[in-house]
C-alpha cells in the first residue's frame, strides 16, 4: 500500500486546523464563563448598594448575565496564544 506526499500533508494540515478549532472553543468558552461571573457579581453588588436585593432578582440577573456573556464571547476576536516553545522577543537587553 502507497501513501501519497499529499495526503500525509493533508491529513497533518487537517489536524493542526482542528486542533486550533478546539483550543478557540476552550478560549471562548472560559472568556464566556468569567464574563459571566463578573456581570453577576458587580450586578448583585450594585443591587444590594441601592436597594435590598431578592431570589428573584437574583435569579434575573444570573439568567441575563448568561445570556450576555454568551454574545460577547461570540463576538470577540480572540488573540492566538503563543506556545511556550516559541522565542520571547528581546526587550532590547
Amino acid at each position: 500500500m502507497v501513501i501519497s506526499y499529499t495526503f500525509v500533508i493533508q491529513q497533518m494540515q487537517n489536524y493542526m486546523k482542528d486542533k486550533s478549532k478546539d483550543q478557540l472553543k476552550s478560549t471562548r468558552k472560559e472568556a464566556k464563563q468569567e464574563i459571566q461571573a463578573r456581570l453577576i457579581g458587580d450586578l448583585k453588588e450594585l443591587t444590594v448598594k441601592y436597594g435590598e436585593g431578592s431570589k428573584k432578582l437574583d435569579k434575573k440577573i444570573e439568567k441575563e448575565s448568561k445570556q450576555l456573556a454568551k454574545k460577547l464571547s461570540k463576538k470577540l476576536n480572540l488573540k492566538k496564544e503563543k506556545s511556550a516553545q516559541e522565542p520571547v522577543a528581546a526587550s532590547g537587553q
